[in-house]
């Protein structure tokens, strides 16, 4: 699509903000936990499936059609419902008086999350020409870090300050707000191509198809088990063996993981896009070199000794955090490039659902069985080893990111961009 470099950069800011509403609205749940707990006096299990496996289920799941009435309508309509009903179900979360009706309204959530993304990265692909979107979708990808930093934090403070309720409360409403600037000011640029079939199975036929497609979501949903596992057992790791506090773990793995996050993303995609006009398979085989060179980044982090810290101030600082923050750069390079691989080998009417089925793959395997997996096996291991039996099992969690390198790898191989951009 013709547009100004101004007005492109405007609808990239817009759903920049969108994703981070998308985040932070995620993060409520998981630093509320506690209080909510409490108040409904629901077990460890039920909030962790519902934080966990029943939101994946869900956002993942009903991602794909969504994403098909995106392509086959309008993409910017359908992402200013979705963040319409996404944040009014977060507001709503205030007014839950049963465990019930909290759980519902999650549900609710997740599903109005499932319209977010997938139609994102196709707006972006229209409105960005090949050679700057590894830069545009991780500039767009960032936001998933300031959304985990401001859910984590602003949820914090507020419910400190003025109870669980409120956080939802002030974070749900200013989405709605966004849902209508962005239908208002976002254009929806025509699609190039020829049209979708009108069979939904024809459709996921030609993308699962597609050279490389297959290999490009294995590849991500297998480092994405790895990542999902690390994140959500970190904070345990840092406060059963490195003993540090609650707070202390969260401000070092906030801090850290935002920067390094951060900084991998932007610099991955600028990278790849100067890359890319060498070779188009930068796109997949960058992916594959930073995923390889984080396991042992982050194996270290898993597996250096607790008796190495720096003491700043009241704050004890594990010398593993450095590799952790090493490790967070280059697992993040990954991201950019692959969106941006995927919507150039999508057919221009078939991009949203690309990026859904691809997303199918990386939350259902990574979020929704990720954590899942380390704690079962730390649970196997703490007979043997302890408290050292969540370590061995984020150790062994890093296969994941070695096979998902070589799988992207050889993605780049079989990857070839449409000639229709």
């Amino acid at each position: 699509m013709q547009s100004s470099p101004r007005y492109r950069n405007y609808v990239l800011f817009i759903l920049f903000i969108t994703y981070i509403l998308n985040y932070v609205d995620r993060q409520l749940m998981t630093i509320l936990l506690e209080p909510i707990k409490q108040e409904f006096g629901a077990s460890d299990t039920a909030m962790g499936f519902l934080t966990g496996f029943a939101f994946a289920l869900f956002y993942a799941t009903l991602g794909i059609p969504v994403a098909r009435l995106a392509d086959r309508w309008s993409r910017r309509n359908v992402i200013a419902i979705s963040i319409t009903i996404w944040s009014g179900m977060t507001a709503l979360c205030a007014a839950a008086s049963t465990f019930t009706q909290l759980a519902l309204l999650r549900i609710g959530v997740g599903v109005g999350e499932a319209g977010g993304t997938p139609p994102s990265h196709s707006l972006i692909a229209s409105y960005f020409p090949p050679e700057q979107r590894s830069t545009a979708l991780s500039l767009h990808a960032t936001g998933t870090h300031f959304g985990i930093l401001i859910g984590m934090l602003g949820g914090a403070v507020i419910a400190e300050a003025y109870g669980w309720r409120m956080a939802f409360i002030v974070f749900g409403i200013p989405g709605v707000l966004v849902g209508i600037l962005l239908a208002l000011t976002v254009k929806e640029p025509p699609k190039l191509g020829p049209p979708p079939t009108s069979r939904f199975a024809d459709d996921m036929k030609t993308l699962i198809h597609l050279p490389a497609f297959a290999l490009i979501a294995m590849a991500g949903a297998l480092t994405g088990l790895s990542g999902y596992g690390l994140g959500a057992w970190s904070p345990s790791l840092l406060i059963r063996i490195h003993e540090l506090s609650l707070v202390e773990a969260g401000l070092l793995l906030g801090g850290v993981g935002t920067i390094a996050g951060i900084i991998g993303a932007i610099a991955g995609g600028l990278l790849c896009d100067r890359l890319v006009q060498r070779d188009h398979r930068w796109q997949l085989w960058l992916p594959a070199l930073g995923a390889l060179a984080s396991a042992p980044m982050m194996l270290a982090f898993v597996l250096w000794p607790e008796s190495h810290y720096w003491q700043i101030g009241d704050i004890k600082v594990p010398v593993a955090m450095l590799f952790m923050f090493a490790g967070g750069i280059l697992s993040s390079l990954w991201i950019g490039p692959t969106y941006a691989a995927i919507q150039s080998a999508a057919p221009a009417f078939l991009r949203t659902q690309a990026s859904a089925l691809f997303l199918f793959a990386f939350n259902l395997i990574g979020l929704g069985l990720g954590p899942l997996v380390v704690g079962f096996a730390s649970d196997l291991l703490q007979a043997s080893y302890g408290i050292y039996g969540l370590r061995y099992a984020l150790a062994l969690s890093m296969f994941g990111v070695l096979i998902g390198s070589l799988l992207f790898w050889l993605a780049a191989k079989q990857y070839k961009p449409q000639t229709i951009q």
